[in-house]
């Protein structure tokens, strides 16, 4: 699938592999009847899949909510990575300003040294859209009182104009090390091509296309199969 977004400070599509949805940030109530509508979709509706729903219900909504609290601009969530294959990944888009430490480098135009020295821990590698900064790591947290580990991959790439970054942050729970998922995230993040600014305007629902897998809107769930751009 191919999806669009715009931002703030400029638009961008990703060729996402498998099924993700699009889940709402603008407003709590309408993110959590999304996610219901979706859950019920996707677990069925007996009662013997009631925690079950209550669970998943819970998680996504709680990551939708720490997601629009750092101003995330997008929120997708993968279901599987092909058919029958789940792959619960959740992808967040936010725009970010550089920090003080790149003003040097960023003046004379060395976004790979600006990269480099405003995430000092970071893997700067260049990719097709040019330089990106990826910062890979395990997020202890704890759901109905059960620890459980997110493998945490961000990625901060520059703008077009330079003076924002665009941070591509992919959580994955449950999985003990970056690799090999790291990889799938790397060709992720290297199908990123940006596109003219005001495709749609800000909070409209972004357009979802289809690349060799299906698409489904959280907000009513709608399947588009054998699409194309």
């Amino acid at each position: 699938m191919t999806r669009e977004t715009t931002s703030g400070a400029g638009a961008f599509r990703l060729v996402l592999p498998g099924t993700w949805v699009s889940v709402p940030l603008d407003d709590p109530a309408t993110t959590r009847e999304s996610v219901k509508r979706l859950v019920r979709t996707q677990v069925g509706r007996a009662d013997r899949l009631a925690r079950l729903r209550r669970d998943a219900i819970g998680q996504i909504v709680g990551s939708a909510s720490d997601a629009a609290a750092m101003g995330a601009h997008s929120y997708l969530f993968s279901l599987e990575l092909l058919p029958g294959v789940p792959f619960p990944v959740a992808l967040l888009g936010i725009d970010a300003r550089w920090p003080e430490a790149a003003a040097g480098l960023l003046a004379e135009g060395d976004l790979t040294g600006a990269l480099q020295e405003a995430f000092p821990d970071a893997e700067v590698e260049t990719q097709t859209i040019g330089p990106v900064a990826r910062v890979a790591r395990t997020v202890r947290g704890e759901h109905d009182g059960d620890d459980h580990l997110t493998l945490r991959i961000e990625y901060r790439i520059p703008y077009p104009a330079g003076d924002r970054l665009l941070l591509l942050r992919f959580d994955a729970p449950d999985l003990p090390s970056a690799e090999p998922f790291a990889t799938l995230f790397d060709e992720i993040t290297d199908s990123l091509r940006w596109t003219e600014a005001g495709l749609e305007p800000r909070g409209a629902a972004a357009p979802l296309g289809l690349r060799g897998g299906r698409t489904e809107r959280a907000a009513g769930p709608q399947t588009t199969n054998g699409a194309r751009e």
